[in-house]
């Protein structure tokens, strides 16, 4: 027991110091996604209007806003005030996965080939340690250690709450169908509610809950005389709770059934003149992205590496296939049998927000989902390949290869984030840090001039204002006419810029005009400096400031 406290915390503070360590700084910039989540919950702390559902932006669920909303409140304006509720989101997840596999595999007898161990015997980290324990921390390292789960850690959008309320959900329905727990199944309930204000792939989740609430009920009717709880009144509960939570969600829905689907209808593979096609190839793109070619998207990876470490990837793989095996082995106890097909059920359907779109593919966001799972049968895999090599080599040559093994990994995932990602450029340009430097200069100018921000790009607009200026409505707190009055900033596109420059000039304001340089607007900036003479360039490099000749 001691021994599993001290590993644990050391696998916490492992957590800890990759989701907190420069955070204020890492990821650079802030990309206007992002922004735009600060910019809501900004409007929602001054106008005391938090909302269950976003609407803009494509629609988002309000639960990740409102508490970044806390967060700012607390702390600021600032990008990291949004990513900080993500890296303690993406910490507690680690505790949900620790819990969940546990719970899994709670009765668990490891066997591999033909060879079997006890659930209390031979474990990895130690003899008093047993096996369900030993996967556990194992899991929890591997998810510790993700480059994938840290980035998603450390970046302030909503899809992190997914893996989260997703392992927790299980866990307390798992426990709660286990020991007939009423206050453990209301906590089940409550966080699959929840999951419906998190993010859109949570909605495949009920499809995994209902498979271990159909074996309890149909395990109950087969033996109701001997059962000392009521199944159907515990499933009641359970639905009682996630219905109270998801209602709010629901009422809005009914009113804006045009939010249900959001962008991913944009980007369906039932949209395709060949959705068949489109389904294998998404597939084969997210199953690659594991092992050989992960998502190029500079915000979500680097340079497409793969999104498992290599020897998480074996593990996994192991893992997988002790799993599939466990499910056919009719000598295995039928609750076990049963969570193996939750834990292999819950990994397909995470893959479907993914595989059922064709856009961005591999897609490390919206598999986010898969995570916990393969995490959880990474652990498995490096617990039984332990148990191969212990069998044949004994339980000492067998410990230090796995610690020599586990080892790599952290230095490894540390290299490749805060060496390589963090300084990519690639990875400055798709956090919009020349936007993010232009708001910041910005936000450090007097109110009493004037600042004309040109925002007009081919981005959707937002409130009639380009998507990239949302990074600098956040940083100068400006999303609202309130505020942008105040702080006298204007938003201008393209065809009404002179009109407004002519008007200040003959109204002699102090005054300066921004625009972005990604693209260079050089078309704009010429007709300016013809047009008005007195203009002049003052500021060039990630953006351009022109003012008036003193």
């Amino acid at each position: 027991m001691q021994n599993t406290r001290i590993i644990f915390a050391f696998i916490i503070l492992l957590a800890i110091f990759f989701r907190f360590w420069h955070i204020t700084d890492t990821p650079p910039g802030l990309y206007p996604d992002e922004a735009m989540n600060g910019n809501n919950a900004l409007e929602a702390l001054e106008t005391g209007r938090f909302k269950t559902f976003y609407h803009e932006n494509n629609g988002r669920e309000g639960l990740f806003i409102n508490i970044q909303a806390l967060s700012v409140w607390v702390f600021g304006n600032e990008a990291w005030a949004l990513r900080i509720v993500s890296a303690l989101l993406g910490t507690l997840t680690v505790l949900g996965v620790y819990f969940l596999t546990k719970e899994i595999f709670r009765e668990k007898n490891f066997q591999f080939l033909n060879w079997k161990l006890s659930a209390r015997g031979g474990s990895a980290l130690g003899g008093e340690i047993g096996n369900s324990e030993t996967v556990a921390l194992l899991s929890t390292f591997f998810l510790a250690t993700s480059y994938w789960h840290i980035t998603f850690s450390r970046i302030g959008l909503r899809a992190i709450m997914l893996p989260l309320v997703s392992s927790f959900a299980l866990y307390f329905l798992l426990r709660a169908l286990r020991t007939g727990s009423q206050p453990h199944m209301i906590l089940a309930g409550i966080f699959t509610g929840l999951g419906f204000y998190t993010y859109l792939a949570f909605r495949f989740m009920p499809f995994v809950l209902l498979l271990p609430i159909g074996w309890y009920l149909f395990q109950w009717h087969k033996n109701r005389s001997a059962s000392p709880s009521c199944a159907p009144c515990l499933v009641a509960i359970f639905l009682f709770a996630s219905l109270a939570v998801f209602t709010p969600l629901g009422l809005y829905f009914f009113d804006h059934p045009e939010d249900i689907i959001g962008r991913s209808g944009q980007v369906s593979i039932f949209t395709a003149q060949n959705p068949l096609f489109e389904f294998v190839k998404a597939n084969t793109a997210t199953a690659g992205m594991l092992f050989v070619f992960g998502d190029c998207n500079a915000r979500h990876n680097y340079a497409c590496l793969p999104e498992l470490n290599p020897l998480v990837a074996a593990f996994f793989v192991i893992g997988l296939l002790v799993a599939l095996r466990e499910l056919r082995n009719t000598s295995q106890k039928p609750r076990q049998r049963m969570h193996m097909l939750v834990l292999l059920a819950w990994l397909l359907f995470m893959s479907l927000p993914a595989t059922l779109t064709r856009e961005g593919l591999p897609h490390a966001l919206r598999s986010i989902g898969m995570i916990p799972p393969i995490m959880l049968l990474a652990g498995l895999g490096a617990h039984t390949s332990y148990l191969y090599v212990a069998k044949r080599a004994g339980e000492k040559k067998a410990t230090v290869l796995l610690m020599l093994t586990l080892i790599l990994i952290p230095p490894s995932a540390y290299y490749v984030y805060f060496s390589l990602w963090a300084n990519s450029d690639a990875t400055h340009r798709s956090f919009s840090t020349d936007v993010y430097r232009m708001g910041a200069h910005i936000n450090g100018l007097s109110p009493e001039t004037t600042k004309f921000v040109v925002t007009e790009l081919a981005w959707p607009e937002l409130r009639a204002v380009g998507t990239p200026a949302q990074t600098i409505m956040f940083l100068t707190d400006t999303f609202t006419e309130k505020n942008r009055h105040a702080k006298n900033i204007e938003y201008t596109a393209n065809k009404e810029t002179e009109e407004r420059i002519g008007k200040a000039l003959n109204q002699h304001k102090n005054f300066a005009l921004f625009l972005l340089n990604n693209p260079p607007n050089e078309e704009l900036t010429g007709r300016l400096l013809s047009r008005f003479p007195e203009l002049h360039i003052t500021m060039s490099g990630d953006f351009t400031r022109i003012e008036p000749t003193p």
